[in-house]
């Protein structure tokens, strides 16, 4: 196999494992009962392996020529996610949990970057960039507004209070100097 055939392979195997890595997790026979079968008429992977399983279900009709696009999934939460936001440049994605944290993601390879930020002692239900990107900010279920230096993760401040209710969504102005915030409590 020559080096490009072979650079292409592995790729085709990468996409292969990053699209049914939670079918097979969950039962290894899957990985011909349902991931070969429903893989792109054009990997590479799937037709080399194909051909040694006879009798093996096909898809008939609308099969899929390519891997699709959005093909990352984020794992780290522990409990349901509740909100995401993208940095402004692209390259990154922050997430807000139930689990009472917020995760930094490099948006590319879907690996969690640095530590979760953890203060908030309840749901965290909404999370903003600021248009520079250098800050994050949060909204939680224990009442209170968060603000996160994006590059060390480290809470700048005391937390914003005020809202008499869950805090639900968050919010920088344009220019980055003003936060807002919109509260179950009827107040913004």
């Amino acid at each position: 196999m020559e080096y490009k055939d072979l650079l292409m392979f592995i790729k085709d195997g990468i996409k292969f494992v990053q699209n049914f890595s939670g079918i097979i997790d969950k039962s290894t026979p899957h990985l011909y009962l349902t991931a070969l079968p429903f893989s792109p008429s054009n990997s590479v992977l799937a037709k080399s392996l194909i051909e040694r399983f006879a009798g093996i279900a096909q898809v008939a009709v609308g099969q899929q020529d390519d891997w699709p696009r959005n093909q990352q999934v984020f794992q780290g939460h522990t409990f349901s996610v509740n909100t995401v936001a993208f940095s402004p440049d692209g390259r990154h994605i922050v997430s807000g949990s139930g689990d009472k944290t917020i995760r930094l993601w490099d948006a590319q390879t879907g690996v969690q970057v640095g530590n979760p930020l953890q203060g908030h002692t309840n749901l965290v239900f909404s999370v903003a960039f600021s248009p520079d990107g250098r800050h994050i900010v949060s909204g939680s279920f224990d009442m209170t507004i968060r603000l996160w230096d994006a590059q060390t993760g480290v809470q700048v401040g005391n937390p914003l209070q005020g809202h008499t209710n869950f805090v639900n969504s968050v919010a920088f102005s344009p220019d980055g100097r003003h936060i807002v915030s919109g509260s179950a409590d009827g107040t913004i």
